[in-house]
């Protein structure tokens, strides 16, 4: 749900929690990754993104949330304009206000005709250069960073939306209720 809070380097999903331990034997606490592949027009996408919120407000700078694009375009018509719209606005260091605003309007635009002028609305709200952000909304770049996040999903199995992974290990579609979800990140973060 979303694109890392922190700069992100990597391509799939990691396999492995931050080092508890850094050089000469100091202490740290964990950090455990979930991963999201998301399309901005799924209701069930949506749905999880405020319990996502709540995790993430509940666990801090123990988890790190990472979103991919996985815009599930032959049956949500506006799902890739979604997330170039997203892309576009990272290009300009707003990609979670993007992503935000997106998700918590889904009703308001999934249905529309054309997503660009309502966009185009949110880019003004977050104070984004508009003419860059219609430019780079309908650009080359972002066009090809949505295809390599849907390819990547692709390439680990990813069928549906949303699909989570924890530390790299698979969320079932049953283990994605916030009470189980807190609990699978307990006992990542534990240890279990």
């Amino acid at each position: 749900m979303y694109r890392s809070m922190q700069p992100q380097t990597t391509t799939t999903p990691p396999t492995s929690a931050t080092p508890n331990n850094t050089p000469g034997g100091a202490s740290r606490k964990k950090t455990i990754t979930i991963v999201e592949y998301g399309d901005y027009q799924c209701p069930p996408c949506g749905n999880l993104h405020p319990e996502m919120k709540k995790l993430k407000n509940e666990f801090g700078d123990r988890i790190r949330l990472v979103f991919y694009q996985f815009p599930l375009s032959q049956i949500h018509r506006n799902a890739r304009d979604a997330a170039h719209a997203a892309m576009a606005a990272k290009m300009q260091g707003k990609f979670w206000e993007m992503h935000d605003m997106l998700y918590e309007n889904q009703k308001q635009w999934s249905d529309v005709p054309d997503l660009h002028p309502i966009a185009v609305s949110y880019a003004n709200k977050l104070n984004l250069d508009v003419s860059r952000f219609q430019h780079d909304m309908d650009g080359a770049e972002v066009d090809a960073a949505v295809a390599a996040e849907l390819q990547q999903g692709l390439l680990l199995g990813v069928k549906g939306t949303p699909t989570l992974f924890i530390d790299g290990r698979l969320v079932g579609d049953d283990d994605m209720a916030t009470d189980k979800l807190r609990q699978a990140i307990n006992q990542q973060l534990n240890g279990y």
